[in-house]
């Protein structure tokens, strides 16, 4: 009785919202208190998420919210009880259960609430709600900070918090279906966002020495703008990249057409004319069957190649503790307006914010002002960005904040955090592992970055390489943390790609090394004495 009469509270208070006519849309009179009731249930709903489902399955967002977003931005009480409800509703489905679900009944749940999400990520993807989103950023961020009032400071706040909930939805691969060079719903976002104007306020508010207190959120919106980007192939984006890339697709497709022409060969050899009872039996000679003698074949000639000693045995069953780790990040390639737009924003931010913004983020992270695992997304910026410069037009005083001693002991303390975590957590062991990867791929991106230093016609920026290099090959704690990362690896936490990043790595590190001994004429080494028993 209690779910129906919510329902029909929810029904009435939705209904005295107003109505969409043609394109315009018609507010009631209570549309503002509706609003505000519709924030209350929110509040009060119950572990299902149960009012956040049914307003879902209702479409309010897409038939009632966003129309008044766009047409009714001059009421301002209602625009901000509006944004205020849009942020509650685009919560990541993760945040609102805490994770994902293992019971089946909360785990429906989800995945419903997960679809949802997607419908209203589909929905923004429009330049006219980045559109007004964009103009009333602009207008708060004229105001100076005597001018400014605290709801104004609530605004940026939720509007920021806003477009970080509707880019962090993940795609739905089986419903798209995207191949790449394709625009999908993400790609389709980030050009609403450009058109707008909305990536050159973020860019001012990463570069703004007064504006600070966003650092965190900023850097947030942007990796979650490129988290299906490659940043090698983003820089090489329009330098006669494009003819290459056309090649090497034909390549793939007459590869795939040839596999296709062999299989469909093959079948055709598989049906015989007429149906034989006795396909007859074959000697494979010079493979031994369980005695000494040769394995006797009793199909036809045609399944030879597929012939295995583990034909018709049963597959071992592994228990799904045991299961090898998933592979979770999955790189595409956007629509070329798309990456042209994203590597000129890389440039702009690497000239103008990233210096700035790495050392906001940084305080805040050694303060302690930030949230839990914040520094994961300062390591994302960092491995990146770096990327992207060395692979763009190499210059080291565009990184120049993240170039130093300090973040390579911050990283290397997280990574030993981590890894620390993953064996304590059993329970949470796959996430710590998630974030391991993370910092290892920060660490090699900042060795690739030290040796490329080593390459450079400079004279100053060769000594600050040899610099950092004295510091890190000295210390025994850098040297051995390869070691112990191998000795720990877990393919049931740890997926195939970590094992590969940290191969790499360690092989740079050695290859670095060699080259730093071969150059010096005197070395340290460190001896471990054994003490004498008495």
């Amino acid at each position: 009785v209690g779910l129906y009469t919510m329902n029909c509270e929810l029904l009435a208070t939705c209904s005295a919202l107003g109505y969409l006519e043609g394109d315009t849309y018609h507010k009631e009179p209570d549309c503002l208190e509706s609003v505000k009731d519709l924030i209350r249930y929110l509040r009060h709903e119950d572990e299902t998420r149960d009012v956040r489902q049914q307003l879902g399955a209702a479409q309010i967002l897409q038939s009632d919210l966003l129309p008044i977003l766009t047409q009714h931005r001059q009421d301002k009480p209602l625009f901000d009880a509006v944004i205020r409800l849009m942020v509650n509703l685009t919560q990541p489905a993760l945040l609102c259960f805490g994770g994902v679900p293992k019971e089946p009944g909360l785990r429906h749940h989800f995945l419903q609430v997960l679809s949802y999400l997607q419908a209203y990520k589909q929905a923004f993807a429009n330049e006219k709600t980045f559109g007004v989103l964009s103009e009333t950023l602009y207008e708060l961020l004229q105001l100076g900070w005597e001018e400014r009032q605290e709801e104004d400071n609530l605004l940026i706040e939720r509007i920021l918090l806003l477009v970080r909930n509707i880019l962090h939805v993940p795609a739905d691969l089986d419903q798209e279906k995207r191949i790449d060079d394709d625009a999908s719903v993400h790609d389709q976002l980030l050009w609403a966002v450009h058109l707008s104007g909305l990536d050159d306020l973020l860019l001012f508010l990463a570069s703004s020495p007064a504006e600070q207190q966003w650092s965190l959120h900023v850097l947030e919106v942007i990796s979650l703008m490129f988290r299906d980007q490659n940043p090698e192939q983003l820089a090489k984006v329009g330098r006669g990249r494009l003819a290459q890339e056309r090649s090497a697709d034909v390549a793939e497709l007459e590869v795939l057409r040839q596999r296709e022409m062999a299989e469909k060969k093959a079948r055709a050899l598989q049906r015989g004319n007429r149906h034989s009872q006795f396909g007859g039996s074959y000697i494979v000679q010079g493979l031994k069957s369980i005695g000494d003698r040769d394995v006797i074949f009793h199909k036809g000639l045609h399944n030879l190649q597929n012939y295995s000693s583990d034909l018709g045995k049963q597959p071992r069953r592994v228990p799904k503790r045991r299961q090898a780790a998933q592979e979770l990040s999955l790189q595409r390639r956007s629509a070329l307006n798309v990456r042209l737009f994203l590597r000129d924003f890389c440039s702009e931010f690497l000239e103008n914010c990233y210096n700035r913004l790495m050392g906001a983020v940084k305080d805040h992270l050694l303060r302690e002002k930030a949230q839990q695992h914040d520094e994961t997304y300062y390591m994302w910026a960092l491995a990146f960005f770096m990327a992207f410069n060395r692979a763009a037009s190499f210059r080291p005083a565009l990184v120049s904040e993240t170039l130093s001693i300090r973040s390579f002991h911050f990283i290397e303390r997280n990574l030993t955090s981590y890894y620390e975590m993953m064996l304590t957590d059993r329970k949470e062991a796959r996430s710590w592992a998630c974030r391991m990867h993370l910092a290892l791929t920060a660490y090699q991106e900042l060795l690739a970055t030290v040796n490329e230093m080593d390459l450079s016609a400079e004279a100053a920026v060769r000594e600050s390489s040899r610099i950092i290099k004295n510091n890190i090959f000295y210390v025994m704690e850098y040297r051995e943390l390869f070691l112990t990362l191998f000795r720990k690896f877990d393919e049931r936490c740890q997926p195939r790609s970590f094992l590969r990043d940290l191969v790499e790595t360690t092989h740079l590190f050695l290859k670095m090394l060699e080259r730093f001994c071969r150059s010096r004429g005197s070395l340290m080494v460190q001896n471990k004495r054994k003490k004498r028993k008495k």
